[in-house]
Protein backbone atom coordinates (compact mmCIF):
# COMPACT_ATOMS: atom_id res chain seq x y z
CA UNK A 1 0.00 0.00 0.00
CA UNK A 2 3.00 2.57 0.98
CA UNK A 3 4.51 1.66 -2.17
CA UNK A 4 1.54 3.16 -4.10
CA UNK A 5 2.38 6.72 -5.25
CA UNK A 6 -1.06 7.37 -5.93
CA UNK A 7 -2.84 6.38 -2.74
CA UNK A 8 -0.56 8.32 -0.69
CA UNK A 9 -0.61 11.57 -2.72
CA UNK A 10 -4.92 11.43 -2.92
CA UNK A 11 -4.39 10.75 0.74
CA UNK A 12 -1.84 13.58 0.87
CA UNK A 13 -4.10 15.99 -0.58
CA UNK A 14 -6.67 15.36 0.49
CA UNK A 15 -5.57 16.56 4.15
CA UNK A 16 -4.00 19.32 3.31
CA UNK A 17 -7.48 20.34 1.81
CA UNK A 18 -9.40 19.77 5.34
CA UNK A 19 -10.40 15.88 5.07
CA UNK A 20 -10.38 13.76 7.65
CA UNK A 21 -8.10 10.90 6.12
CA UNK A 22 -7.96 7.06 7.20
CA UNK A 23 -6.40 4.93 4.53
CA UNK A 24 -6.58 1.02 5.73
CA UNK A 25 -4.89 -1.43 3.93
CA UNK A 26 -2.13 -4.46 4.30
CA UNK A 27 1.10 -4.98 5.80
CA UNK A 28 3.67 -7.66 4.95
CA UNK A 29 4.49 -8.28 8.83
CA UNK A 30 2.36 -10.56 11.79
CA UNK A 31 1.31 -7.07 13.31
CA UNK A 32 -0.60 -3.96 12.71
CA UNK A 33 0.56 -0.79 12.05
CA UNK A 34 -0.07 3.15 11.52
CA UNK A 35 1.73 5.44 10.08
CA UNK A 36 1.12 9.30 8.78
CA UNK A 37 1.29 10.89 5.20
CA UNK A 38 0.84 14.62 5.77
CA UNK A 39 -2.59 15.01 8.15
CA UNK A 40 -3.50 11.59 7.06
CA UNK A 41 -3.66 8.26 9.04
CA UNK A 42 -1.98 5.17 7.07
CA UNK A 43 -3.11 1.99 9.13
CA UNK A 44 -2.10 -1.34 8.08
CA UNK A 45 -3.43 -4.98 9.41
CA UNK A 46 -2.09 -8.03 8.61
CA UNK A 47 -5.32 -9.33 5.59
CA UNK A 48 -2.72 -11.04 3.56
CA UNK A 49 -1.41 -14.50 4.88
CA UNK A 50 2.18 -13.61 5.80
CA UNK A 51 4.74 -16.37 4.91
CA UNK A 52 8.18 -16.51 6.55
CA UNK A 53 10.96 -17.07 3.97
CA UNK A 54 12.43 -20.13 4.89
CA UNK A 55 12.61 -23.31 2.18
CA UNK A 56 9.95 -25.55 3.52
CA UNK A 57 6.95 -22.88 3.85
CA UNK A 58 8.36 -21.11 0.39
CA UNK A 59 7.64 -25.12 -0.83
CA UNK A 60 4.33 -24.71 0.65
CA UNK A 61 3.39 -21.71 -1.20
CA UNK A 62 4.36 -22.72 -4.22
CA UNK A 63 1.95 -25.77 -3.78
CA UNK A 64 -1.00 -23.58 -3.08
CA UNK A 65 -0.08 -22.00 -6.56
CA UNK A 66 -0.42 -24.79 -8.83
CA UNK A 67 -2.99 -26.45 -6.60
CA UNK A 68 -5.11 -23.40 -7.49
CA UNK A 69 -3.44 -23.33 -11.19
CA UNK A 70 -5.28 -27.13 -11.31
CA UNK A 71 -8.72 -26.04 -9.95
CA UNK A 72 -9.03 -23.61 -12.10
CA UNK A 73 -8.01 -25.43 -14.99
CA UNK A 74 -9.61 -28.89 -14.28
CA UNK A 75 -12.10 -27.66 -12.07
CA UNK A 76 -14.13 -25.16 -13.35
CA UNK A 77 -16.90 -26.18 -11.39
CA UNK A 78 -14.95 -25.37 -8.23
CA UNK A 79 -15.73 -21.58 -7.84
CA UNK A 80 -12.77 -19.10 -7.12
CA UNK A 81 -12.76 -17.08 -4.23
CA UNK A 82 -11.49 -13.15 -4.24
CA UNK A 83 -8.54 -13.27 -2.35
CA UNK A 84 -8.61 -11.86 1.40
CA UNK A 85 -11.88 -10.63 0.86
CA UNK A 86 -13.29 -11.60 3.97
CA UNK A 87 -10.20 -11.00 6.56
CA UNK A 88 -9.86 -7.67 4.79
CA UNK A 89 -13.93 -6.90 5.45
CA UNK A 90 -13.18 -7.96 8.96
CA UNK A 91 -10.27 -6.28 9.72
CA UNK A 92 -11.32 -2.64 8.21
CA UNK A 93 -15.00 -2.88 8.99
CA UNK A 94 -14.38 -1.98 12.84
CA UNK A 95 -11.91 1.10 12.27
CA UNK A 96 -14.63 1.81 9.28
CA UNK A 97 -17.81 1.65 12.24
CA UNK A 98 -15.56 4.16 14.80
CA UNK A 99 -14.27 6.77 12.06
CA UNK A 100 -17.69 7.21 10.19
CA UNK A 101 -16.26 7.69 6.92
CA UNK A 102 -18.57 9.95 4.49
CA UNK A 103 -16.89 8.61 1.58
CA UNK A 104 -15.14 5.17 1.16
CA UNK A 105 -12.33 5.11 -1.78
CA UNK A 106 -11.60 1.86 -3.04
CA UNK A 107 -8.26 2.10 -4.85
CA UNK A 108 -8.04 -0.20 -7.98
CA UNK A 109 -9.91 -3.66 -8.14
CA UNK A 110 -8.49 -5.60 -5.40
CA UNK A 111 -10.10 -3.31 -2.79
CA UNK A 112 -13.57 -2.58 -4.77
CA UNK A 113 -14.98 -5.54 -2.99
CA UNK A 114 -13.58 -5.02 0.30
CA UNK A 115 -14.38 -1.48 0.25
CA UNK A 116 -17.90 -2.09 -1.08
CA UNK A 117 -18.67 -4.66 1.10
CA UNK A 118 -17.90 -2.34 3.96
CA UNK A 119 -19.74 0.49 2.17
CA UNK A 120 -22.81 -1.68 2.55
CA UNK A 121 -22.60 -2.50 6.04
CA UNK A 122 -21.69 0.71 6.63
CA UNK A 123 -25.43 1.52 5.13
CA UNK A 124 -27.25 -1.08 6.39
CA UNK A 125 -26.24 0.66 10.18
CA UNK A 126 -27.84 3.84 8.69
CA UNK A 127 -24.91 5.57 8.31
CA UNK A 128 -24.65 7.54 4.72
CA UNK A 129 -21.44 6.83 2.88
CA UNK A 130 -20.29 7.62 -0.55
CA UNK A 131 -18.09 5.24 -2.87
CA UNK A 132 -15.43 6.03 -4.64
CA UNK A 133 -13.94 3.42 -7.33
CA UNK A 134 -10.81 4.41 -8.38
CA UNK A 135 -9.66 2.29 -11.61
CA UNK A 136 -6.27 2.03 -11.82
CA UNK A 137 -5.83 -0.80 -14.54
CA UNK A 138 -8.14 -2.32 -16.69
CA UNK A 139 -8.90 -5.80 -15.52
CA UNK A 140 -9.15 -7.93 -18.49
CA UNK A 141 -5.82 -6.32 -19.80
CA UNK A 142 -4.19 -7.45 -16.31
CA UNK A 143 -2.12 -10.49 -17.57
CA UNK A 144 -1.45 -12.39 -14.38
CA UNK A 145 -4.81 -12.84 -13.69
CA UNK A 146 -6.36 -16.48 -14.82
CA UNK A 147 -10.02 -16.14 -16.62
CA UNK A 148 -11.67 -17.55 -13.66
CA UNK A 149 -10.50 -15.10 -11.16
CA UNK A 150 -10.48 -12.07 -13.78
CA UNK A 151 -14.15 -12.94 -14.23
CA UNK A 152 -14.98 -12.71 -10.87
CA UNK A 153 -13.13 -9.37 -10.11
CA UNK A 154 -14.76 -7.77 -13.63
CA UNK A 155 -18.68 -8.87 -11.93
CA UNK A 156 -17.59 -7.22 -8.57
CA UNK A 157 -16.69 -4.56 -10.57
CA UNK A 158 -19.78 -4.28 -12.32
CA UNK A 159 -22.04 -5.09 -9.46
CA UNK A 160 -20.61 -2.29 -7.31
CA UNK A 161 -19.88 -0.02 -10.17
CA UNK A 162 -23.90 0.43 -10.53
CA UNK A 163 -24.23 2.16 -6.78
CA UNK A 164 -20.97 3.75 -7.07
CA UNK A 165 -21.06 7.83 -6.36
CA UNK A 166 -17.89 8.36 -8.66
CA UNK A 167 -15.46 6.40 -10.95
CA UNK A 168 -12.54 7.70 -11.47
CA UNK A 169 -9.88 6.62 -14.16
CA UNK A 170 -6.55 7.50 -14.86
CA UNK A 171 -7.04 8.44 -18.94
CA UNK A 172 -9.19 9.13 -21.17
CA UNK A 173 -8.40 5.60 -23.13
CA UNK A 174 -8.81 3.82 -20.03
CA UNK A 175 -12.41 5.68 -19.86
CA UNK A 176 -12.66 4.21 -23.27
CA UNK A 177 -12.73 0.53 -22.44
CA UNK A 178 -14.14 1.09 -18.58
CA UNK A 179 -18.18 2.44 -19.85
CA UNK A 180 -19.06 -1.08 -21.64
CA UNK A 181 -16.62 -3.28 -19.47
CA UNK A 182 -18.44 -1.62 -16.61
CA UNK A 183 -21.85 -1.12 -18.05
CA UNK A 184 -21.74 2.37 -17.15
CA UNK A 185 -23.87 5.37 -19.07
CA UNK A 186 -21.71 8.07 -17.17
CA UNK A 187 -18.13 8.17 -18.24
CA UNK A 188 -15.18 8.18 -15.49
CA UNK A 189 -13.64 11.03 -13.79
CA UNK A 190 -9.88 11.68 -15.21
CA UNK A 191 -7.82 12.04 -12.02
CA UNK A 192 -4.11 11.05 -13.95
CA UNK A 193 -1.13 9.81 -11.71
CA UNK A 194 0.89 12.65 -12.53
CA UNK A 195 3.84 13.21 -9.71
CA UNK A 196 3.58 15.63 -7.07
CA UNK A 197 5.57 19.18 -8.04
CA UNK A 198 4.90 21.51 -4.84
CA UNK A 199 5.78 18.02 -2.24
CA UNK A 200 9.20 17.21 -4.03
CA UNK A 201 11.96 17.05 -1.91
CA UNK A 202 15.63 17.77 -3.02
CA UNK A 203 17.39 14.19 -2.98
CA UNK A 204 19.48 12.92 -0.70
CA UNK A 205 21.25 10.88 -3.26
CA UNK A 206 22.65 11.98 -6.24
CA UNK A 207 22.05 9.29 -9.51
CA UNK A 208 25.52 10.17 -11.09
CA UNK A 209 27.50 9.45 -7.79
CA UNK A 210 26.22 6.46 -6.89
CA UNK A 211 26.53 4.99 -10.74
CA UNK A 212 30.30 6.52 -10.17
CA UNK A 213 30.39 8.65 -13.70
CA UNK A 214 31.06 12.11 -14.45
CA UNK A 215 28.26 14.36 -15.51
CA UNK A 216 29.35 14.29 -19.62
CA UNK A 217 28.90 10.74 -19.70
CA UNK A 218 25.81 9.72 -21.23
CA UNK A 219 23.05 8.30 -18.72
CA UNK A 220 19.86 6.63 -19.68
CA UNK A 221 17.34 5.84 -16.91
CA UNK A 222 14.43 3.51 -16.36
CA UNK A 223 12.33 4.21 -12.96
CA UNK A 224 10.09 1.77 -11.40
CA UNK A 225 8.71 -1.49 -11.42
CA UNK A 226 10.71 -4.37 -13.82
CA UNK A 227 8.97 -6.91 -15.12
CA UNK A 228 9.87 -9.09 -19.36
CA UNK A 229 7.02 -6.93 -20.31
CA UNK A 230 8.90 -3.86 -19.19
CA UNK A 231 10.98 -3.78 -22.05
CA UNK A 232 14.92 -3.53 -20.29
CA UNK A 233 16.17 -6.08 -22.24
CA UNK A 234 15.55 -3.87 -25.09
CA UNK A 235 17.51 -0.90 -23.94
CA UNK A 236 20.45 -3.11 -22.69
CA UNK A 237 20.71 -5.23 -25.92
CA UNK A 238 20.96 -1.48 -27.71
CA UNK A 239 23.32 -0.47 -24.76
CA UNK A 240 25.76 -2.73 -26.85
CA UNK A 241 25.42 -0.71 -30.25
CA UNK A 242 25.99 2.73 -28.13
CA UNK A 243 29.39 2.76 -26.65
CA UNK A 244 29.91 5.11 -24.15
CA UNK A 245 26.53 5.49 -22.92
CA UNK A 246 25.37 4.19 -19.43
CA UNK A 247 22.31 2.99 -18.19
CA UNK A 248 20.78 3.02 -14.62
CA UNK A 249 18.12 1.06 -13.36
CA UNK A 250 16.06 2.41 -10.49
CA UNK A 251 14.45 -0.73 -9.16
CA UNK A 252 14.26 -3.83 -6.35
CA UNK A 253 17.91 -5.53 -6.75
CA UNK A 254 16.63 -8.56 -5.77
CA UNK A 255 13.98 -8.50 -8.13
CA UNK A 256 14.29 -11.85 -9.98
CA UNK A 257 14.10 -9.85 -13.31
CA UNK A 258 16.71 -7.94 -12.45
CA UNK A 259 19.09 -10.29 -11.66
CA UNK A 260 18.02 -12.15 -14.78
CA UNK A 261 19.27 -9.21 -16.48
CA UNK A 262 22.82 -8.33 -14.65
CA UNK A 263 23.30 -12.27 -15.53
CA UNK A 264 22.11 -11.88 -19.12
CA UNK A 265 24.13 -8.50 -19.57
CA UNK A 266 27.10 -9.04 -17.89
CA UNK A 267 29.62 -7.67 -20.57
CA UNK A 268 27.61 -4.33 -19.61
CA UNK A 269 28.40 -4.47 -16.01
CA UNK A 270 30.70 -1.58 -16.02
CA UNK A 271 27.58 1.02 -17.91
CA UNK A 272 24.60 -1.08 -16.49
CA UNK A 273 23.80 0.13 -13.05
CA UNK A 274 20.78 -0.97 -10.39
CA UNK A 275 20.70 1.74 -7.82
CA UNK A 276 17.56 0.91 -4.95
CA UNK A 277 14.35 3.00 -4.72
CA UNK A 278 14.63 6.36 -3.51
CA UNK A 279 11.76 8.26 -1.58
CA UNK A 280 9.19 8.52 -4.09
CA UNK A 281 8.74 12.48 -2.78
CA UNK A 282 13.01 12.76 -3.73
CA UNK A 283 12.21 10.60 -7.27
CA UNK A 284 12.37 13.91 -9.37
CA UNK A 285 15.06 15.54 -7.98
CA UNK A 286 17.27 12.55 -8.67
CA UNK A 287 16.38 11.88 -11.86
CA UNK A 288 17.51 15.15 -13.08
CA UNK A 289 20.95 14.33 -13.46
CA UNK A 290 20.11 11.87 -16.21
CA UNK A 291 20.23 12.65 -20.13
CA UNK A 292 16.81 10.53 -20.84
CA UNK A 293 13.95 8.68 -19.47
CA UNK A 294 13.24 5.30 -20.97
CA UNK A 295 10.23 3.88 -21.36
CA UNK A 296 10.45 1.05 -23.41
CA UNK A 297 7.16 -1.36 -22.94
CA UNK A 298 6.06 -4.00 -24.80
CA UNK A 299 2.87 -4.11 -26.31
CA UNK A 300 0.34 -4.72 -24.17
CA UNK A 301 -3.42 -3.70 -23.25
CA UNK A 302 -3.04 -1.56 -20.26
CA UNK A 303 0.38 -0.36 -21.53
CA UNK A 304 -1.66 1.32 -24.57
CA UNK A 305 -4.22 3.33 -22.64
CA UNK A 306 -2.47 5.13 -19.98
CA UNK A 307 -0.01 7.95 -19.51
CA UNK A 308 2.63 5.72 -17.04
CA UNK A 309 3.38 7.49 -13.50
CA UNK A 310 6.83 7.80 -14.64
CA UNK A 311 6.19 9.74 -18.29
CA UNK A 312 5.19 12.60 -15.43
CA UNK A 313 8.10 12.07 -13.35
CA UNK A 314 10.41 12.23 -16.16
CA UNK A 315 8.97 15.54 -17.66
CA UNK A 316 9.12 17.08 -14.29
CA UNK A 317 13.20 15.87 -14.02
CA UNK A 318 13.08 17.75 -17.59
CA UNK A 319 14.17 14.71 -19.26
CA UNK A 320 13.92 13.93 -22.77
CA UNK A 321 11.84 10.76 -23.19
CA UNK A 322 12.37 7.48 -25.29
CA UNK A 323 9.06 5.61 -25.45
CA UNK A 324 8.26 2.03 -27.43
CA UNK A 325 5.15 2.97 -30.16
CA UNK A 326 2.02 2.22 -27.39
CA UNK A 327 -0.20 4.23 -28.60
CA UNK A 328 -1.05 6.92 -26.02
CA UNK A 329 2.27 7.68 -24.67
CA UNK A 330 3.73 7.68 -28.52
CA UNK A 331 1.28 10.05 -29.49
CA UNK A 332 1.97 12.52 -26.26
CA UNK A 333 5.65 12.51 -27.14
CA UNK A 334 4.85 12.86 -30.60
CA UNK A 335 2.39 15.62 -30.10
CA UNK A 336 5.18 17.14 -27.54
CA UNK A 337 8.08 17.07 -29.17
CA UNK A 338 9.64 15.92 -25.65
CA UNK A 339 11.14 12.68 -26.95
CA UNK A 340 11.32 9.44 -29.86
CA UNK A 341 9.02 6.85 -30.56
CA UNK A 342 10.92 3.61 -31.28
CA UNK A 343 9.25 0.25 -32.33
CA UNK A 344 8.28 -2.30 -29.68
CA UNK A 345 11.48 -4.67 -29.40
CA UNK A 346 13.15 -3.37 -31.78
CA UNK A 347 16.79 -2.77 -30.77
CA UNK A 348 18.43 -1.01 -33.99
CA UNK A 349 15.15 1.66 -34.04
CA UNK A 350 15.70 1.66 -30.02
CA UNK A 351 19.59 2.74 -31.10
CA UNK A 352 18.10 5.36 -33.59
CA UNK A 353 15.96 7.11 -31.19
CA UNK A 354 18.49 7.21 -28.37
CA UNK A 355 21.18 8.27 -31.22
CA UNK A 356 18.73 11.36 -31.69
CA UNK A 357 18.20 12.60 -28.57
CA UNK A 358 21.74 12.55 -27.44
CA UNK A 359 22.74 14.49 -30.16
CA UNK A 360 20.31 17.21 -29.69
CA UNK A 361 19.19 17.50 -26.06
CA UNK A 362 18.11 20.47 -25.77
CA UNK A 363 15.51 20.28 -28.54
CA UNK A 364 13.90 18.10 -26.42
CA UNK A 365 13.71 19.99 -23.62
CA UNK A 366 12.99 23.30 -24.53
CA UNK A 367 9.06 21.93 -24.96
CA UNK A 368 8.80 22.15 -20.55
CA UNK A 369 7.35 25.37 -20.55
CA UNK A 370 5.79 26.10 -17.13
CA UNK A 371 2.45 25.55 -18.22
CA UNK A 372 3.42 22.14 -19.70
CA UNK A 373 4.62 20.64 -16.41
CA UNK A 374 2.24 21.97 -14.54
CA UNK A 375 -0.62 20.53 -16.87
CA UNK A 376 1.36 17.37 -16.02
CA UNK A 377 1.43 17.97 -12.08
CA UNK A 378 -0.15 16.29 -9.19
CA UNK A 379 -1.40 19.48 -8.06
CA UNK A 380 -3.59 19.74 -11.10
CA UNK A 381 -4.79 16.34 -10.64
CA UNK A 382 -6.10 16.79 -7.07
CA UNK A 383 -8.34 19.55 -8.12
CA UNK A 384 -9.95 17.08 -10.13
CA UNK A 385 -10.19 14.89 -7.02
CA UNK A 386 -11.17 17.26 -4.56
CA UNK A 387 -13.86 18.41 -6.68
CA UNK A 388 -15.82 15.11 -6.72
CA UNK A 389 -15.38 14.97 -3.08
CA UNK A 390 -16.75 18.24 -2.50
CA UNK A 391 -19.30 16.94 -4.39
CA UNK A 392 -20.37 13.73 -3.81
CA UNK A 393 -20.37 14.39 0.21
CA UNK A 394 -21.23 17.71 -0.36
CA UNK A 395 -18.66 19.40 1.47
CA UNK A 396 -16.32 22.13 1.63
CA UNK A 397 -13.82 21.31 3.74
CA UNK A 398 -11.39 24.69 4.89
CA UNK A 399 -8.09 24.10 3.65
CA UNK A 400 -5.56 23.24 6.36
CA UNK A 401 -1.61 24.69 6.24
CA UNK A 402 0.34 22.17 3.66
CA UNK A 403 2.03 19.78 4.90
CA UNK A 404 5.17 18.12 3.25
CA UNK A 405 5.19 15.02 1.36
CA UNK A 406 6.94 12.95 3.89
CA UNK A 407 6.17 9.70 4.81
CA UNK A 408 6.03 8.78 8.92
CA UNK A 409 7.84 5.95 10.33
CA UNK A 410 5.17 3.23 10.84
CA UNK A 411 4.59 2.45 15.32
CA UNK A 412 3.27 -1.28 16.38
CA UNK A 413 -0.57 -1.14 17.06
Amino acid sequence: MVEDSRVLKCAWSLGNAGWEVLVCGSTPHAHADSLMIGYATVTRSPIKIVVKQQTALRVARKLRYYKRRFEEEFLPEKKPMIPNLRKGVSEILPQALAFKPDVIHAHDYTALPIAGAVAAKLREKGLKVALVYDAHEYVPGVAHLRKPLMKLYSDSERTYSQNADAILSVSEGMSDLLVPHLQISTRPEIVANDPLVEGQQVSHRNLRHDCKIDDDVPLLVYSGAVAPQRGIATALAGLRKLPGVHLALIANPTNQTVLNLQSEFSDLSDRFHVQPYVPNSELVSYLSTADIGLIPIHHRLNHEISLITKFGEYMQALLPIIVSDVKTMAAEVRRLGNGEVFVAEDVDDFVRATESVLANPKKYRSVYTPEILAERSWERQAEHLLSVYNRIADAAPVAREHRPFILGEPVRI
